[in-house]
């Protein structure tokens, strides 16, 4: 059995030969450590600040070659049965970069004026949107002037620059692992202006609609574009919930999301692929809806949150396929080997009988996470993962 057959009969709820094993990402520090060279993957902040400074100095083609080479490498190398993709730098830059330093830089679109700042912060490896024109005043209308934006790009065809990876992905790999493509965000859950979004909801609806309805149709046009390419899992990021619970009133939940995900469903479960929604955070006040959503897969079920994975299992597993949840803000980065063997027996002794389980961290493997713990987490997966599983003798 190969690894795209290991997947693909987990998300049937079948057992394969043994747990399969997959990350959302890998990023671009624990994957230097790894290659044993300075590897272009993930999406961390030295990721994104690479990335905008070889695209400024005209090396999208070097960028693309390494993310792409450095991607697989990798994913393949350490073991795990899927790889995982998402949109590539359009073939002609939209942007013009200014103020640019080793903290941060800001994006100016060409077409527009439209403006986004970023601060980059080395010691997390991360990226952050600090500003951009939609956060400025107290109305909504530099909100519109983007939106507007979005409108018109989406008469426009799309780049075929931007699936560069996945196509690579497919031509190299696609008949033995499961590839596994992200859609952009069907809410603006990363972008400066979210506080705002929040304020719309309850505000003024009918603009909300506006925003959730183009996310979307975005968010469709690359999944059907993924599907062309041969994907089999178009995955949905953004957040619907943190530590302390949902980050939005169920109301809004079922008003606004959960139609979005229908709808995303809908077009790939047309096409004979599978959905992956992650969300960080604990689920479990709106769980029964989020569940009923047809969804195949949940990424994450976040331990540090309180989302206890075998009573997800056991109330949901049964049509939604996890892929969780060995802990990467506490065992993975702080841990011991013997810690990260110990928790990851335990998550497929709870999680993986009757198949329906990837095994992976609870997020992504980024910052702090080490390397050789999560190399431990792979390992002791394709060694205790054998079916039949035998929970008592997994937690021992």
């Amino acid at each position: 059995m190969n690894s795209k057959e290991r997947v693909r009969a987990a998300y049937q709820h079948k057992e394969p030969d043994r747990v399969p094993v997959g990350e959302m990402h890998i990023m671009s520090p624990v994957a230097s450590e790894i290659l044993g060279r300075e590897a272009v993957t993930g999406e961390g902040g030295w990721l994104k600040y690479t990335k905008m400074r070889m695209l400024r100095e005209g090396r999208r083609a070097e960028f693309m070659e390494r993310l792409c080479k450095d991607t697989l490498d990798v994913f393949r190398g350490s073991g795990l049965d899927l790889v995982t993709t998402e949109l590539d730098p359009p073939s002609e830059d939209p942007v013009a970069y200014e103020d640019v330093g080793e903290k941060g830089w800001k994006e100016v679109d060409k077409e527009t004026g439209l403006w986004a700042r970023f601060a980059y912060v080395p010691e997390n490896d991360t990226v952050h949107e600090v500003g951009c024109s939609a956060k400025e005043g107290e109305g909504y209308e530099a909100i519109r002037l983007e939106l507007d934006a979005l409108e018109k790009s989406l008469a426009r065809p799309l780049d075929d620059a931007m699936f560069e990876s996945t196509r690579y992905m497919a031509d190299h790999a696609g008949g033995e692992m499961f590839l596994m493509a992200k859609a952009p965000d069907l809410i603006p859950s990363y972008r400066s202006w979210y506080p705002k979004f929040m304020e719309i909801l309850h505000l003024d609806p009918e603009l909300a609609h506006r925003v959730c309805d183009l996310y979307l149709a975005r968010a469709k046009r690359v999944a059907a574009r993924y599907i062309e390419i041969g994907v089999d899992c178009v995955m949905i990021a953004s957040d619907w919930a943190s530590a302390n619970g949902p980050i939005f009133s169920p109301a809004h939940i079922r008003e606004y999301l959960i139609p979005q995900m229908e709808s995303i469903c809908a077009l790939c479960h047309e096409r004979g692929v599978f959905v992956l929604k992650h969300t960080d955070g604990n689920i479990m006040q709106f769980a029964d809806d989020f569940f009923a959503m047809p969804i195949d897969g949940y990424q994450s079920v976040d331990p540090g949150a309180g989302m206890d994975i075998a009573l997800v299992k056991r109330r949901w597993g049964g049509k939604v396929l996890l892929m969780g949840n060995v802990d990467c803000a506490r065992t993975l980065p702080y841990g011991t080997k013997e810690d990260v063997a110990r928790e990851t027996r335990g998550v497929i002794a709870k999680a993986s009988a009757g198949g329906g389980h990837i095994l992976s961290s609870s997020n992504t493997i980024g910052y702090p996470t080490r390397a050789a713990n999560f190399l431990t987490m792979v390992e002791t997966a394709h060694e205790a993962g054998a079916y039949p599983i035998d929970p008592e003798r997994l937690l021992v």
